[in-house]
């Protein structure tokens, strides 16, 4: 693994491996040790000091060396900000776990960043201040470039262009980072309140006879934090202490002392920066241990595949503005949560299947509060995510799974437009062709979506015509019930933002390999992984075509004298021409399509045909053969007579687990507890939200919660 042509990966790691803010670089320094040995990538240390001007130099010299696969490392943001364009220009791929200024990776290319940035950290303190009743804390900073530029944004939180715009939920401030290269911890503390910051005002006569503020925010590097702390004790200066992310290390802890850590608060990334640290880690030996000879832009695209996160164009996490990734901790907890400790062996719940269900499932429970243990073979493996065509509408013609649907559009398609993007979500419009005998339950899915504010019309086959002449109607056609929010998701994107939610609430991702056993446990479940043993209090299996292997007699005996079974799912791509059509699922034939609107394949129209072809292993592909072509060809042309002649442009095939009863959602009988959310024939991508809020509701009840 990790070893080219016999000879081994060099990976540069750079941090503050010395000088004040060592305590840091003590993180990578765990995870190479953790690492040495494992493989044949050589981890090789640079120390940057935390320094941005010997970042620089250490990226000058890392890229004049040649001999480097990737750079992890730069904790410092502005160092970061330095030693990119080095390393951009050389093509050398930089994994950033911990670098948080906002906008950093703006407009560039060839780097990864973990953690989210500081604009959720800002979010977070306003937040913990507000439920201890403390108000709106002042700000003060350490004198330095990085102390300066965090006080600003919090100054901006308490403008009209920062509360007022939205800053809890997000959006980034509008403050420009201080990028001057002063960062001397010796500068005096001064306190922020409108305008630029200016001296600390005396605390016996406080500006315009306000009264002295109940909590203060202290911004800046760990150890200039707690040499601020301590003036502002000297002087006077009471009330409660939050402190700034830089300061979430042990060493913090003893710099301030017991009597100076007392009540004060620190924030930190949710789960300790260590996760973050850890998680970058692991995703580079992944990536080289599946390709050794990847460089470049190559191994950016291995990187994200096996990052269990999911990230922008640029490389930022997907939620780098969203506070959900920051929580506010007792300092004097600093030196239990950056010790090294084994990884857990015990959880509320293990998720087996890291696709679209079993994701926002794991999500859902992460963001309750419960321990969450996330169950994959890993990126490669065989899933109907990988193969689904991702249409998203709220209606369906089965009662229950449409109150899943309606659900999961109020919950994520039809609620907050950021998140939808964040899945790939193209808002095309749905429409279902509906024929005689499926018309009367429309007009009672009609009646139930527009009580839930879903905007949807039943259309008569005249108006069908009228608005889109590329389609055609049969004399079987009734009617159509049109959604205008409906549309398609990439259900990729929409997996990877979910595993991105979970683990920013703390979801740990188990090492790749099936789930081979689950056996019953004196604490619930002992899950049996490729890595190990597992308990959990609670097992979801969301494994798609592999839940039978997994589940077997248990299966069955829960959905009755019929076993599920798997059933191909097979689409192709044909050229669009430029015609405008909406997502159509046809009832009366079965067929289904939806323009493609983006990657290799835009401008291409997907059309699936179905097929009886069962009891087929859950894999896919992406080979088609003439016959299958022409079968889905055949069968288009009947509603989008132009695919007769259109150019066939690639396909793609897949499998799902299928049963009559449809979908199965609940407790199996028997011992070890097992919730099972499987057979969605096909219909699970715009049912997962809802069925994830269901499922979190059955294991809530099952652990006591």
């Amino acid at each position: 693994m990790g070893e080219r042509h016999g000879t081994p990966v060099r990976v540069a790691v750079v941090g503050p491996f010395s000088g004040p803010r060592a305590a840091w670089g003590e993180l990578l320094t765990r995870a190479v040790r953790a690492r040495t040995g494992a493989g044949a990538i050589v981890w090789e240390a640079h120390d940057d000091l935390g320094d941005a001007d010997r970042a620089a130099r250490v990226a000058e010299a890392v890229v004049a060396d040649g001999g480097y696969a990737a750079v992890i490392g730069h904790f410092n943001s502005m160092g970061a900000a330095r030693a990119l364009p080095h390393y951009r220009a050389a093509g050398l791929p930089l994994l950033l776990p911990l670098a948080t200024m906002p906008g950093l990776l703006d407009g560039t290319r060839g780097a990864l960043r973990w953690c989210p940035d500081d604009t959720g950290q800002v979010a977070a303190i306003h937040r913990a201040a507000a439920e201890l009743g403390l108000g709106t804390p002042s700000v003060t900073h350490d004198g330095s470039a990085y102390g300066r530029a965090l006080a600003r944004r919090f100054e901006a939180w308490a403008t009209p262009s920062g509360t007022g715009s939205g800053l809890p939920s997000g959006t980034p401030s509008s403050t420009p980072p201080d990028t001057s290269p002063d960062s001397s911890p010796d500068a005096s503390p001064v306190t922020v309140s409108h305008g630029e910051p200016g001296p600390a005002p005396d605390p016996a006569s406080p500006p315009g006879g306000d009264p002295a503020p109940r909590a203060t925010v202290v911004c800046g590097t760990h150890f200039g934090a707690a040499a601020t702390a301590r003036s502002l004790g000297e002087r006077g200066l009471a009330g409660a202490r939050f402190f700034t992310d830089d300061c979430a290390v042990e060493d913090f802890a003893r710099l301030l002392g017991p009597e100076g850590a007392g009540d004060a608060r620190v924030v930190a990334l949710r789960g300790g920066p260590e996760a973050q640290v850890e998680a970058a880690f692991d995703c580079l030996v992944r990536a080289l241990g599946e390709e050794p000879d990847a460089r470049g832009e190559r191994l950016l695209e291995v990187l994200r595949r096996h990052a269990w996160i999911a990230f922008t164009d640029h490389g930022d996490p997907v939620d780098a503005a969203d506070a959900a990734g920051w929580e506010v901790v007792p300092v004097r907890d600093l030196v239990h949560r950056t010790a090294r400790t084994p990884r857990p062996v015990a959880t509320d719940v293990v998720v087996v299947g890291a696709g679209v269900v079993g994701a926002v499932t794991a999500a859902a429970l992460a963001e309750q509060g419960l321990s969450v243990a996330l169950a994959s073979p890993g990126p490669d493996a065989p899933s109907a995510t990988a193969w689904s065509g991702g249409l998203v509408r709220a209606y369906d013609p089965d009662p229950e799974l449409r109150a899943l649907a309606v659900r999961s559009h109020r919950l994520l398609w039809g609620g907050d437009p950021g998140r939808a993007a964040a899945c790939g979500f193209h808002r095309t419009g749905s429409l279902v062709l509906l024929g005689r005998a499926d018309v009367d339950e429309a007009r009672r899915g009609l009646a139930e979506l527009r009580a839930q504010r879903i905007e949807a019309e039943l259309l008569a086959p005249a108006e069908i015509r009228r608005r889109w002449p590329d389609l055609a109607l049969g004399d079987e056609v009734a009617a159509g019930l049109f959604e205008p929010g409906g549309g398609y998701a990439s259900p990729a994107a929409t997996a990877a933002f979910h595993r991105t939610a979970a683990v920013r609430h703390g979801a740990m991702v188990l090492p790749y390999g099936p789930v081979r056993t689950l056996g019953p446990h004196p604490d619930g479940v002992e899950v049996g992984t490729a890595a190990g043993t597992v308990v959990a209090g609670q097992v979801v299996v969301a494994a798609g075509g592999g839940a039978p292997e997994l589940l077997g007699e248990r299966l069955t005996a829960r959905l009755g004298p019929v076993a599920p079974r798997t059933k191909r799912i097979r689409y192709a791509f044909f050229a669009s021409g430029g015609r405008e059509v909406p997502a159509v699922n046809d009832l009366t034939t079965g067929m289904w399509g939806r323009p493609e609107r983006h990657g290799p394949l835009s401008g291409t129209h997907l059309t699936g045909r179905p097929v009886e072809e069962w009891d087929v292993p859950p894999t896919g592909g992406e080979a088609l053969d003439d016959a299958q072509v022409a079968h889905i060809r055949e069968g288009a042309a009947r509603r989008w007579p132009w695919i007769a002649d259109a150019p066939f442009r690639g396909g793609r095939f897949g499998a799902d687990l299928y049963h009559p009863d449809g979908p199965l959602l609940g407790h199996l009988p028997g011992d070890p507890p097992v919730v099972a959310s499987v057979c969605w024939s096909g219909g699970g991508f715009k049912t997962a939200p809802g069925a994830a809020e269901r499922t979190v509701e059955l294991v809530r009840a099952a652990l006591g919660r």
